[in-house]
């Protein structure tokens, strides 16, 4: 647990708990063995201080604040007990849809939007359209059913007594809410996960996990309560498509009456993807839901990534960059009062971290684009360097041994090929890739190499599929065989800084 989260209401902070830990350690172990064993979760731990955070609009409206709840740091120390077991169960007897990507091993927003991607570009290169419904639920954490959530604890094989243990975590909760040195009286919170809590992600998983049975006509994947419905069709089938996400629509619709969660049709999106020539062919396109029309968008983020119906990322680009060079503008004013190490700490936290998010997704953008992100990489190393805004970049990004944009994109799409190789990717992912010889049964010297999938068009290789096996196949055997990702990593990233510096 970071030593930089902030305390609950009992005002004990994580760091001084690890600093006395080789004292308090038997007792927090008894009071957490106990809590397991006799059902029984402390009352004390139950307790939540929610600070709000202004949004955009009027702060005196409660809806233009994000609630942050802060919990008792020992309270995660024993829902993390309970985690690591529920979650050790649920993955090793499957309980869970391979259609949910949160909160799993090997799974992330980025694989989750590489699914989603990957089979739009697949259609596409079939001469389909696919239409994608990206819907949104209101609240869905806080609008939880209590009662619910045990009974599908029930379902997925939890034991009586450890239905009794979540029982009781959910039960008789209360919370105060702080506004500087102000506190609100204690209130009972009666639905809902607990926020922040490590339970709290999980069981909303739990509760969600037939979802994506619901839909019949309709392909399901979801990431915690991000859900997408999606139908791939021929143009001239576009009214049995309408019809069809239009039946699972009110399927879903109905699932989400039955489970208390609402749907809100203002700002569920829908996107139809498909070739240039396919969408110009295609007239009007519309859906329904819960008496709402929604007409097709020309953006949709998903997940953090913007795309467009051509999947081009021109706009998630220029989003990307210009937050980049924001941030890097308001680095610049203070990097006078920062050493050269810290500069290039905070560039790494509050840029690249933005400039290479969901990378996999996108790398297949155009050259032009990248290059558009190669200029905030230079802006951030002339920060770093004090170089003026016409000096050469090169020399300076050697100095600092800093890979071009470019580079690291390859760099990323390997590592994540290796994962995929390996057994450390979702299965939805990784069970596409085959090796030759399990095709043509004969063993030669490239038989270990995968299988390279055919399209018709140069958009089916675009996919992720494609890239990882045409980038694998060329990959130097010796980083094949490496044994860990992390020395993987380490081996290719010096080889590409060798070849770099050596330029």
């Amino acid at each position: 647990m970071s030593s930089n989260k902030a305390p609950g209401i009992d005002q004990i902070p994580i760091r001084v708990i690890k600093d006395c830990l080789t004292s308090i350690l038997p007792t927090l172990t008894s009071i957490v063995n106990s809590s397991l064993v006799t059902s029984t979760f402390p009352t004390v731990w139950k307790i939540a201080e929610v600070t709000p955070i202004p949004k955009d609009g009027d702060h005196e409206q409660a809806i233009n604040n994000r609630p942050i709840s802060l919990l008792p740091v020992l309270s995660k120390v024993c829902e993390r007990a309970a985690y690591n077991q529920l979650s050790s169960y649920l993955l090793e007897k499957e309980r869970l849809t391979q259609h949910q990507s949160g909160n799993k091993k090997w799974h992330s927003t980025e694989t989750s939007v590489i699914q989603t991607t990957d089979a739009i570009l697949n259609a596409i290169d079939k001469k389909k359209l696919t239409a994608t419904v990206f819907l949104d639920m209101s609240k869905a954490f806080d609008s939880i059913d209590h009662e619910l959530l045990i009974s599908k604890l029930e379902d997925v094989g939890v034991s009586n007594m450890t239905l009794l243990w979540f029982r009781s975590y959910l039960s008789n909760r209360k919370q105060v809410v702080k506004i500087h040195s102000t506190k609100s009286e204690l209130l009972p919170v009666v639905s809902g996960v607990p926020q922040g809590s490590i339970l709290g992600p999980l069981l909303f998983s739990i509760y969600v996990n037939d979802l994506p049975s619901v839909p019949e006509k309709c392909k399901s994947n979801s990431y915690v309560d991000d859900t997408k419905l999606s139908v791939s069709f021929h143009l001239q089938n576009k009214q049995g498509a309408i019809e069809d996400m239009n039946e699972d629509l009110l399927k879903v619709r109905n699932w989400c009456f039955n489970n208390l969660l609402l749907l809100n049709p203002k700002k569920t999106k829908l996107m139809v993807f498909g070739s240039r020539h396919k969408l110009a062919d295609l007239n009007e396109f519309s859906l329904s839901l819960l008496g709402k029309n929604i007409f097709p968008s020309e953006t949709v983020k998903d997940l953090g990534v913007t795309l467009d119906p051509l999947l081009s990322y021109d706009e998630h680009i220029t989003k990307t960059i210009s937050s980049c060079m924001s941030r890097l503008g308001q680095i610049n004013r203070v990097k006078h009062v920062l050493d050269r190490q810290t500069l290039i700490t905070v560039i790494n936290a509050l840029v690249f971290s933005k400039l290479f998010y969901c990378s996999n997704v996108w790398a297949n953008t155009t050259g032009k684009n990248i290059n558009k992100l190669q200029s905030v990489q230079n802006f951030a190393c002339r920060i770093v360097s004090g170089a003026r805004k016409y000096d050469h970049v090169t020399p300076l990004l050697k100095e600092l041994r800093w890979l071009p944009v470019a580079t690291q994109l390859y760099y990323r799409s390997a590592t994540m090929a290796f994962k995929c190789m390996t057994g450390c990717f979702p299965a939805y992912i990784s069970s596409q890739f085959i090796k030759r010889q399990e095709v043509s049964n004969h063993h030669t010297r490239n038989s270990q190499q995968l299988n390279i999938p055919l399209f018709k068009t140069a958009t089916g290789q675009r996919t992720f599929y494609y890239k990882i096996v045409s980038l694998w196949n060329s990959l130097d055997s010796s980083l094949n065989l490496c044994e860990s990702v992390d020395s993987f990593k380490r081996r290719l990233k010096t080889k590409l800084l060798h070849e770099f510096l050596s330029n």
